[in-house]
């Protein structure tokens, strides 16, 4: 095998990112301790039973982890350096959800929005097909037509589903495979029901992917980058799939090819403008080459390729962090989730009255249970609107919301609709298991992340209408002796 010719150069060590990293300085947060008083620090160290904080005039203080209030202590106890080193790197803050959610091995794929409904394309038995997500969907439903269209075949309409607006009629249906991205899903029975019957939506779609797949393929659901997220080791891979997989970007060493067709086994390194720069096996460093003198394919993984993410994703501790971790490092704020069913439940606020969300990507936009409209005392108007769903409609009126609360979010002085979302379902007194559903209006607006696997949901209060909270340096904090010092 013919190598390029070699120079002698310092080696690029794994540890260099994170030594650099470390020399950055961290980042002031409100302290509370148990008494209720606070103060601002950054974490300089920790032990089991203690942190090393430097106050924000320079001065050093140890504190017991046990004299302060439990979120700040389950913080202090999820601190490493490397995590607060990323969380004030410049470059760091440049990765993007799907970049930071790849690394980490998940497999990605684009999503359309569509009137807020989110669409991606698959396959039904063998054809092409596309699927509504619809986290609020407990199970996932096949449009009758298409499934007959796809060959597939459907039981007598014996079965009732349940949606706003009421219920209708749906047969099983014996589904020998489905596929979306690499997830093969084979030999499901599904629901079979006419979607369109009573919807008002944009249509044109074959099926609902509803909650039950979404939870088994552990999901993570993006927003901001138009893109869901499936772990590639949760799920059954396609062998022709498989087989057309594309090199990674990131990894040790790899086979790279020239326009000459020349080849050599080297680790990408370095790059310029026009440069590329590879560690070979030895260890050394070979003399820079021409990215035009790589092939189309070798060519592309350089252009995607920086050192920041190849040190990523080659560090022991990157590859331990959750996706919550990773999100919060963003200024996410993630909310647990409760499940009823397949259905997210989160909890908050609608005026001054406590409220359970339903976490619905599949509705268009936020709807109030009527019942909890008035018991909340919200301005409701004339039931002279309609909502409508997969199983009918019902009567629904405008309600104005002066504020809707979760968490840090905010959405101020909104119009909702209100209407009976218990219809035809047996529950007592118009209440069921949640209050209210947070529609995907709301979803996009607020850069919404959904993690199945980890049972969160994320949202970035600084996308919503919340006012901006002053910065530690424009005003005077108490120490951790209660004196006033500046920042």
């Amino acid at each position: 095998m013919k190598c390029l010719p070699q120079l002698v150069a310092l080696l690029l060590a794994v540890g260099s990112f994170s030594s650099a990293l470390a020399q950055n300085a961290s980042a002031y947060r409100r302290f509370t301790s148990k008494d209720g008083r606070s103060f601002y620090a950054a974490i300089v160290s920790k032990t089991d039973a203690a942190v090393t904080l430097r106050l924000s005039n320079g001065a050093p203080l140890i504190k017991p982890i046990r004299e302060l209030s439990d979120p700040d202590a389950q913080f202090i106890r999820h601190w490493t350096k490397f995590k607060d080193a990323l969380l004030n790197d410049a470059e760091f803050s440049k990765l993007t959800v799907r970049e930071m959610l790849e690394l980490r091995s998940y497999q990605s794929f684009e999503f359309d929005i569509v009137g807020n409904h989110i669409f991606v394309e698959g396959e039904l038995n063998g054809k092409r097909a596309k699927f509504l997500v619809d986290t609020g969907a407990q199970t996932s439903l096949l449009h009758l037509a298409s499934a007959k269209a796809d060959g597939i075949e459907v039981g007598p309409m014996d079965q009732t589903i349940y949606g706003i607006g009421g219920k209708t009629k749906a047969g099983v249906a014996q589904v020998p495979i489905l596929k979306l991205g690499d997830a093969v899903i084979e030999n499901r029975k599904i629901l079979a029901a006419d979607i369109f019957a009573n919807s008002s939506g944009p249509g044109g779609y074959d099926a609902i992917f509803g909650a039950d797949f979404l939870r088994e393929l552990d999901t993570v659901i993006s927003y901001r980058e138009g893109r869901m997220f499936l772990k590639p080791d949760n799920v059954k891979k396609a062998e022709a799939a498989a087989a057309k997989t594309a090199p990674s970007v990131y990894g040790e060493f790899r086979r790279w090819t020239t326009t000459d067709g020349k080849n050599f086994v080297a680790a990408l390194a370095d790059k310029n403008e026009k440069e590329a720069f590879f560690r070979l096996q030895d260890g050394r460093i070979a003399a820079p080459l021409p990215i035009e003198r790589l092939d189309e394919a070798n060519r592309d993984i350089v252009a995607k390729w920086d050192k920041l993410r190849e040190s990523l994703a080659r560090n022991p501790e990157w590859r331990t962090l959750t996706v919550k971790e990773l999100l919060e490092l963003r200024k996410y704020q993630s909310f647990e989730y409760r499940l009823d069913g397949n259905h997210i439940l989160v909890d908050g606020d609608v005026g001054t009255t406590k409220a359970t969300f339903l976490i619905d990507t599949g509705a268009h936009g936020g709807v109030l249970n009527l019942e909890f409209a008035k018991r909340a005392s919200l301005e409701i108007g004339p039931m002279d609107q309609e909502i409508r769903g997969i199983a009918g409609s019902a009567p629904a009126a405008i309600t104005k919301v002066p504020v809707l609360k979760l968490g840090e979010v905010l959405v101020k002085d909104r119009e909702l609709l209100s209407a009976d979302i218990y219809k035809d379902l047996p529950v007592v007194g118009g209440r069921g298991t949640h209050d209210a559903i947070f529609g995907a209006d709301f979803l996009r607006e607020l850069d919404a992340v959904i993690s199945y696997k980890e049972g969160r949901m994320f949202l970035r209060p600084d996308a919503s209408d919340k006012e901006d909270p002053a910065k530690p340096e424009d005003k005077k904090e108490p120490d951790a002796a209660g004196k006033k010092v500046s920042p």
